[in-house]
């Protein structure tokens, strides 16, 4: 076979891979009560989700899978009542299990998720991906193995994870009864807060240094590590930043 006849089977097999996900989309609109919560639970694939001045929670699902046979099982599973919804991302059973890794035994599904203001985010989770939030008043947990947390808008609970990855958060209000939380494991920390925030800080780090001057606190030297404890305000809220591979840099908006 000649060489150039080669290179064109090879560019041909290129292109058939390239096109060999399939893909679909699938969309809901689910009322809910004001003051109502939300869970997802997801497995690959980012989560993005806004608040905003609308009385309905609209989901749009971005499912791509390796093969027609994964997709046809490839299921967005939703229970819901008037104050209560709960998202979950199933898959095929043996999918995404490395003993099976293989591009037709494996799929994704992203999520878009437009809600009111008010709500409160139970559990917004994913493994594989990245989680973005915004203006969203309620109270806000989020958490994923490997990726980034992006959080903006904040006013109430808040409770972060991820192993993989960093955290932003940007705060509107941080006082009174407010709890919140955030861990790392290898990441950075970036916590961005009002001018009349009242808030009583810990911060700790092994790898890693700590930023709060806009503030005027200082970290010391810990055992391991740096760590913080100090006021902002009248300090009313409680917040406890941990990271372990990572700076935190706690900053005003």
């Amino acid at each position: 076979m000649r060489a150039g006849t080669t290179l064109g089977l090879a560019s041909l097999l290129l292109v058939s891979m390239a096109v060999a996900d399939v893909k679909d989309t699938e969309e809901f609109s689910l009322n809910i009560n004001a003051g109502g919560r939300v869970s997802l639970e997801n497995i690959n694939g980012d989560i993005r989700v806004t608040g905003g001045a609308t009385e309905k929670v609209s989901i749009t699902a971005h499912k791509k899978a390796g093969s027609q046979e994964y997709m046809d099982e490839l299921k967005v599973i939703i229970d819901a009542d008037a104050d209560y919804i709960r998202i979950e991302t199933r898959h095929p059973e043996g999918g995404n299990r490395w003993s099976n890794w293989g591009k037709d035994r494996s799929g994704s599904v992203s999520y878009e998720l437009k809600v009111p203001a008010s709500l409160h985010l139970d559990t917004i989770s994913t493994v594989n991906g990245s989680v973005h939030i915004s203006a969203v008043k309620g109270s806000v947990k989020a958490e994923t193995v490997n990726g980034d947390l992006d959080v903006s808008g904040l006013s109430a609970n808040v409770d972060l994870e991820t192993v993989n990855g960093g955290i932003e958060a940007d705060f509107d209000s941080l006082g009174g009864s407010q709890r919140v939380s955030a861990e790392a494991v290898n990441g950075k920390i970036i916590f961005r807060l009002p001018a009349d925030a009242s808030a009583r800080i810990s911060a700790e780090t092994v790898n890693g240094g700590i930023d709060a001057d806009e503030f005027g606190l200082e970290p010391e030297k810990g055992f391991v590590g740096r760590e913080l404890d100090g006021k902002v305000g009248d300090g009313n809220a409680r917040v406890s930043l941990e990271t372990v591979n990572g700076s935190i840099r706690i900053t005003r908006k």
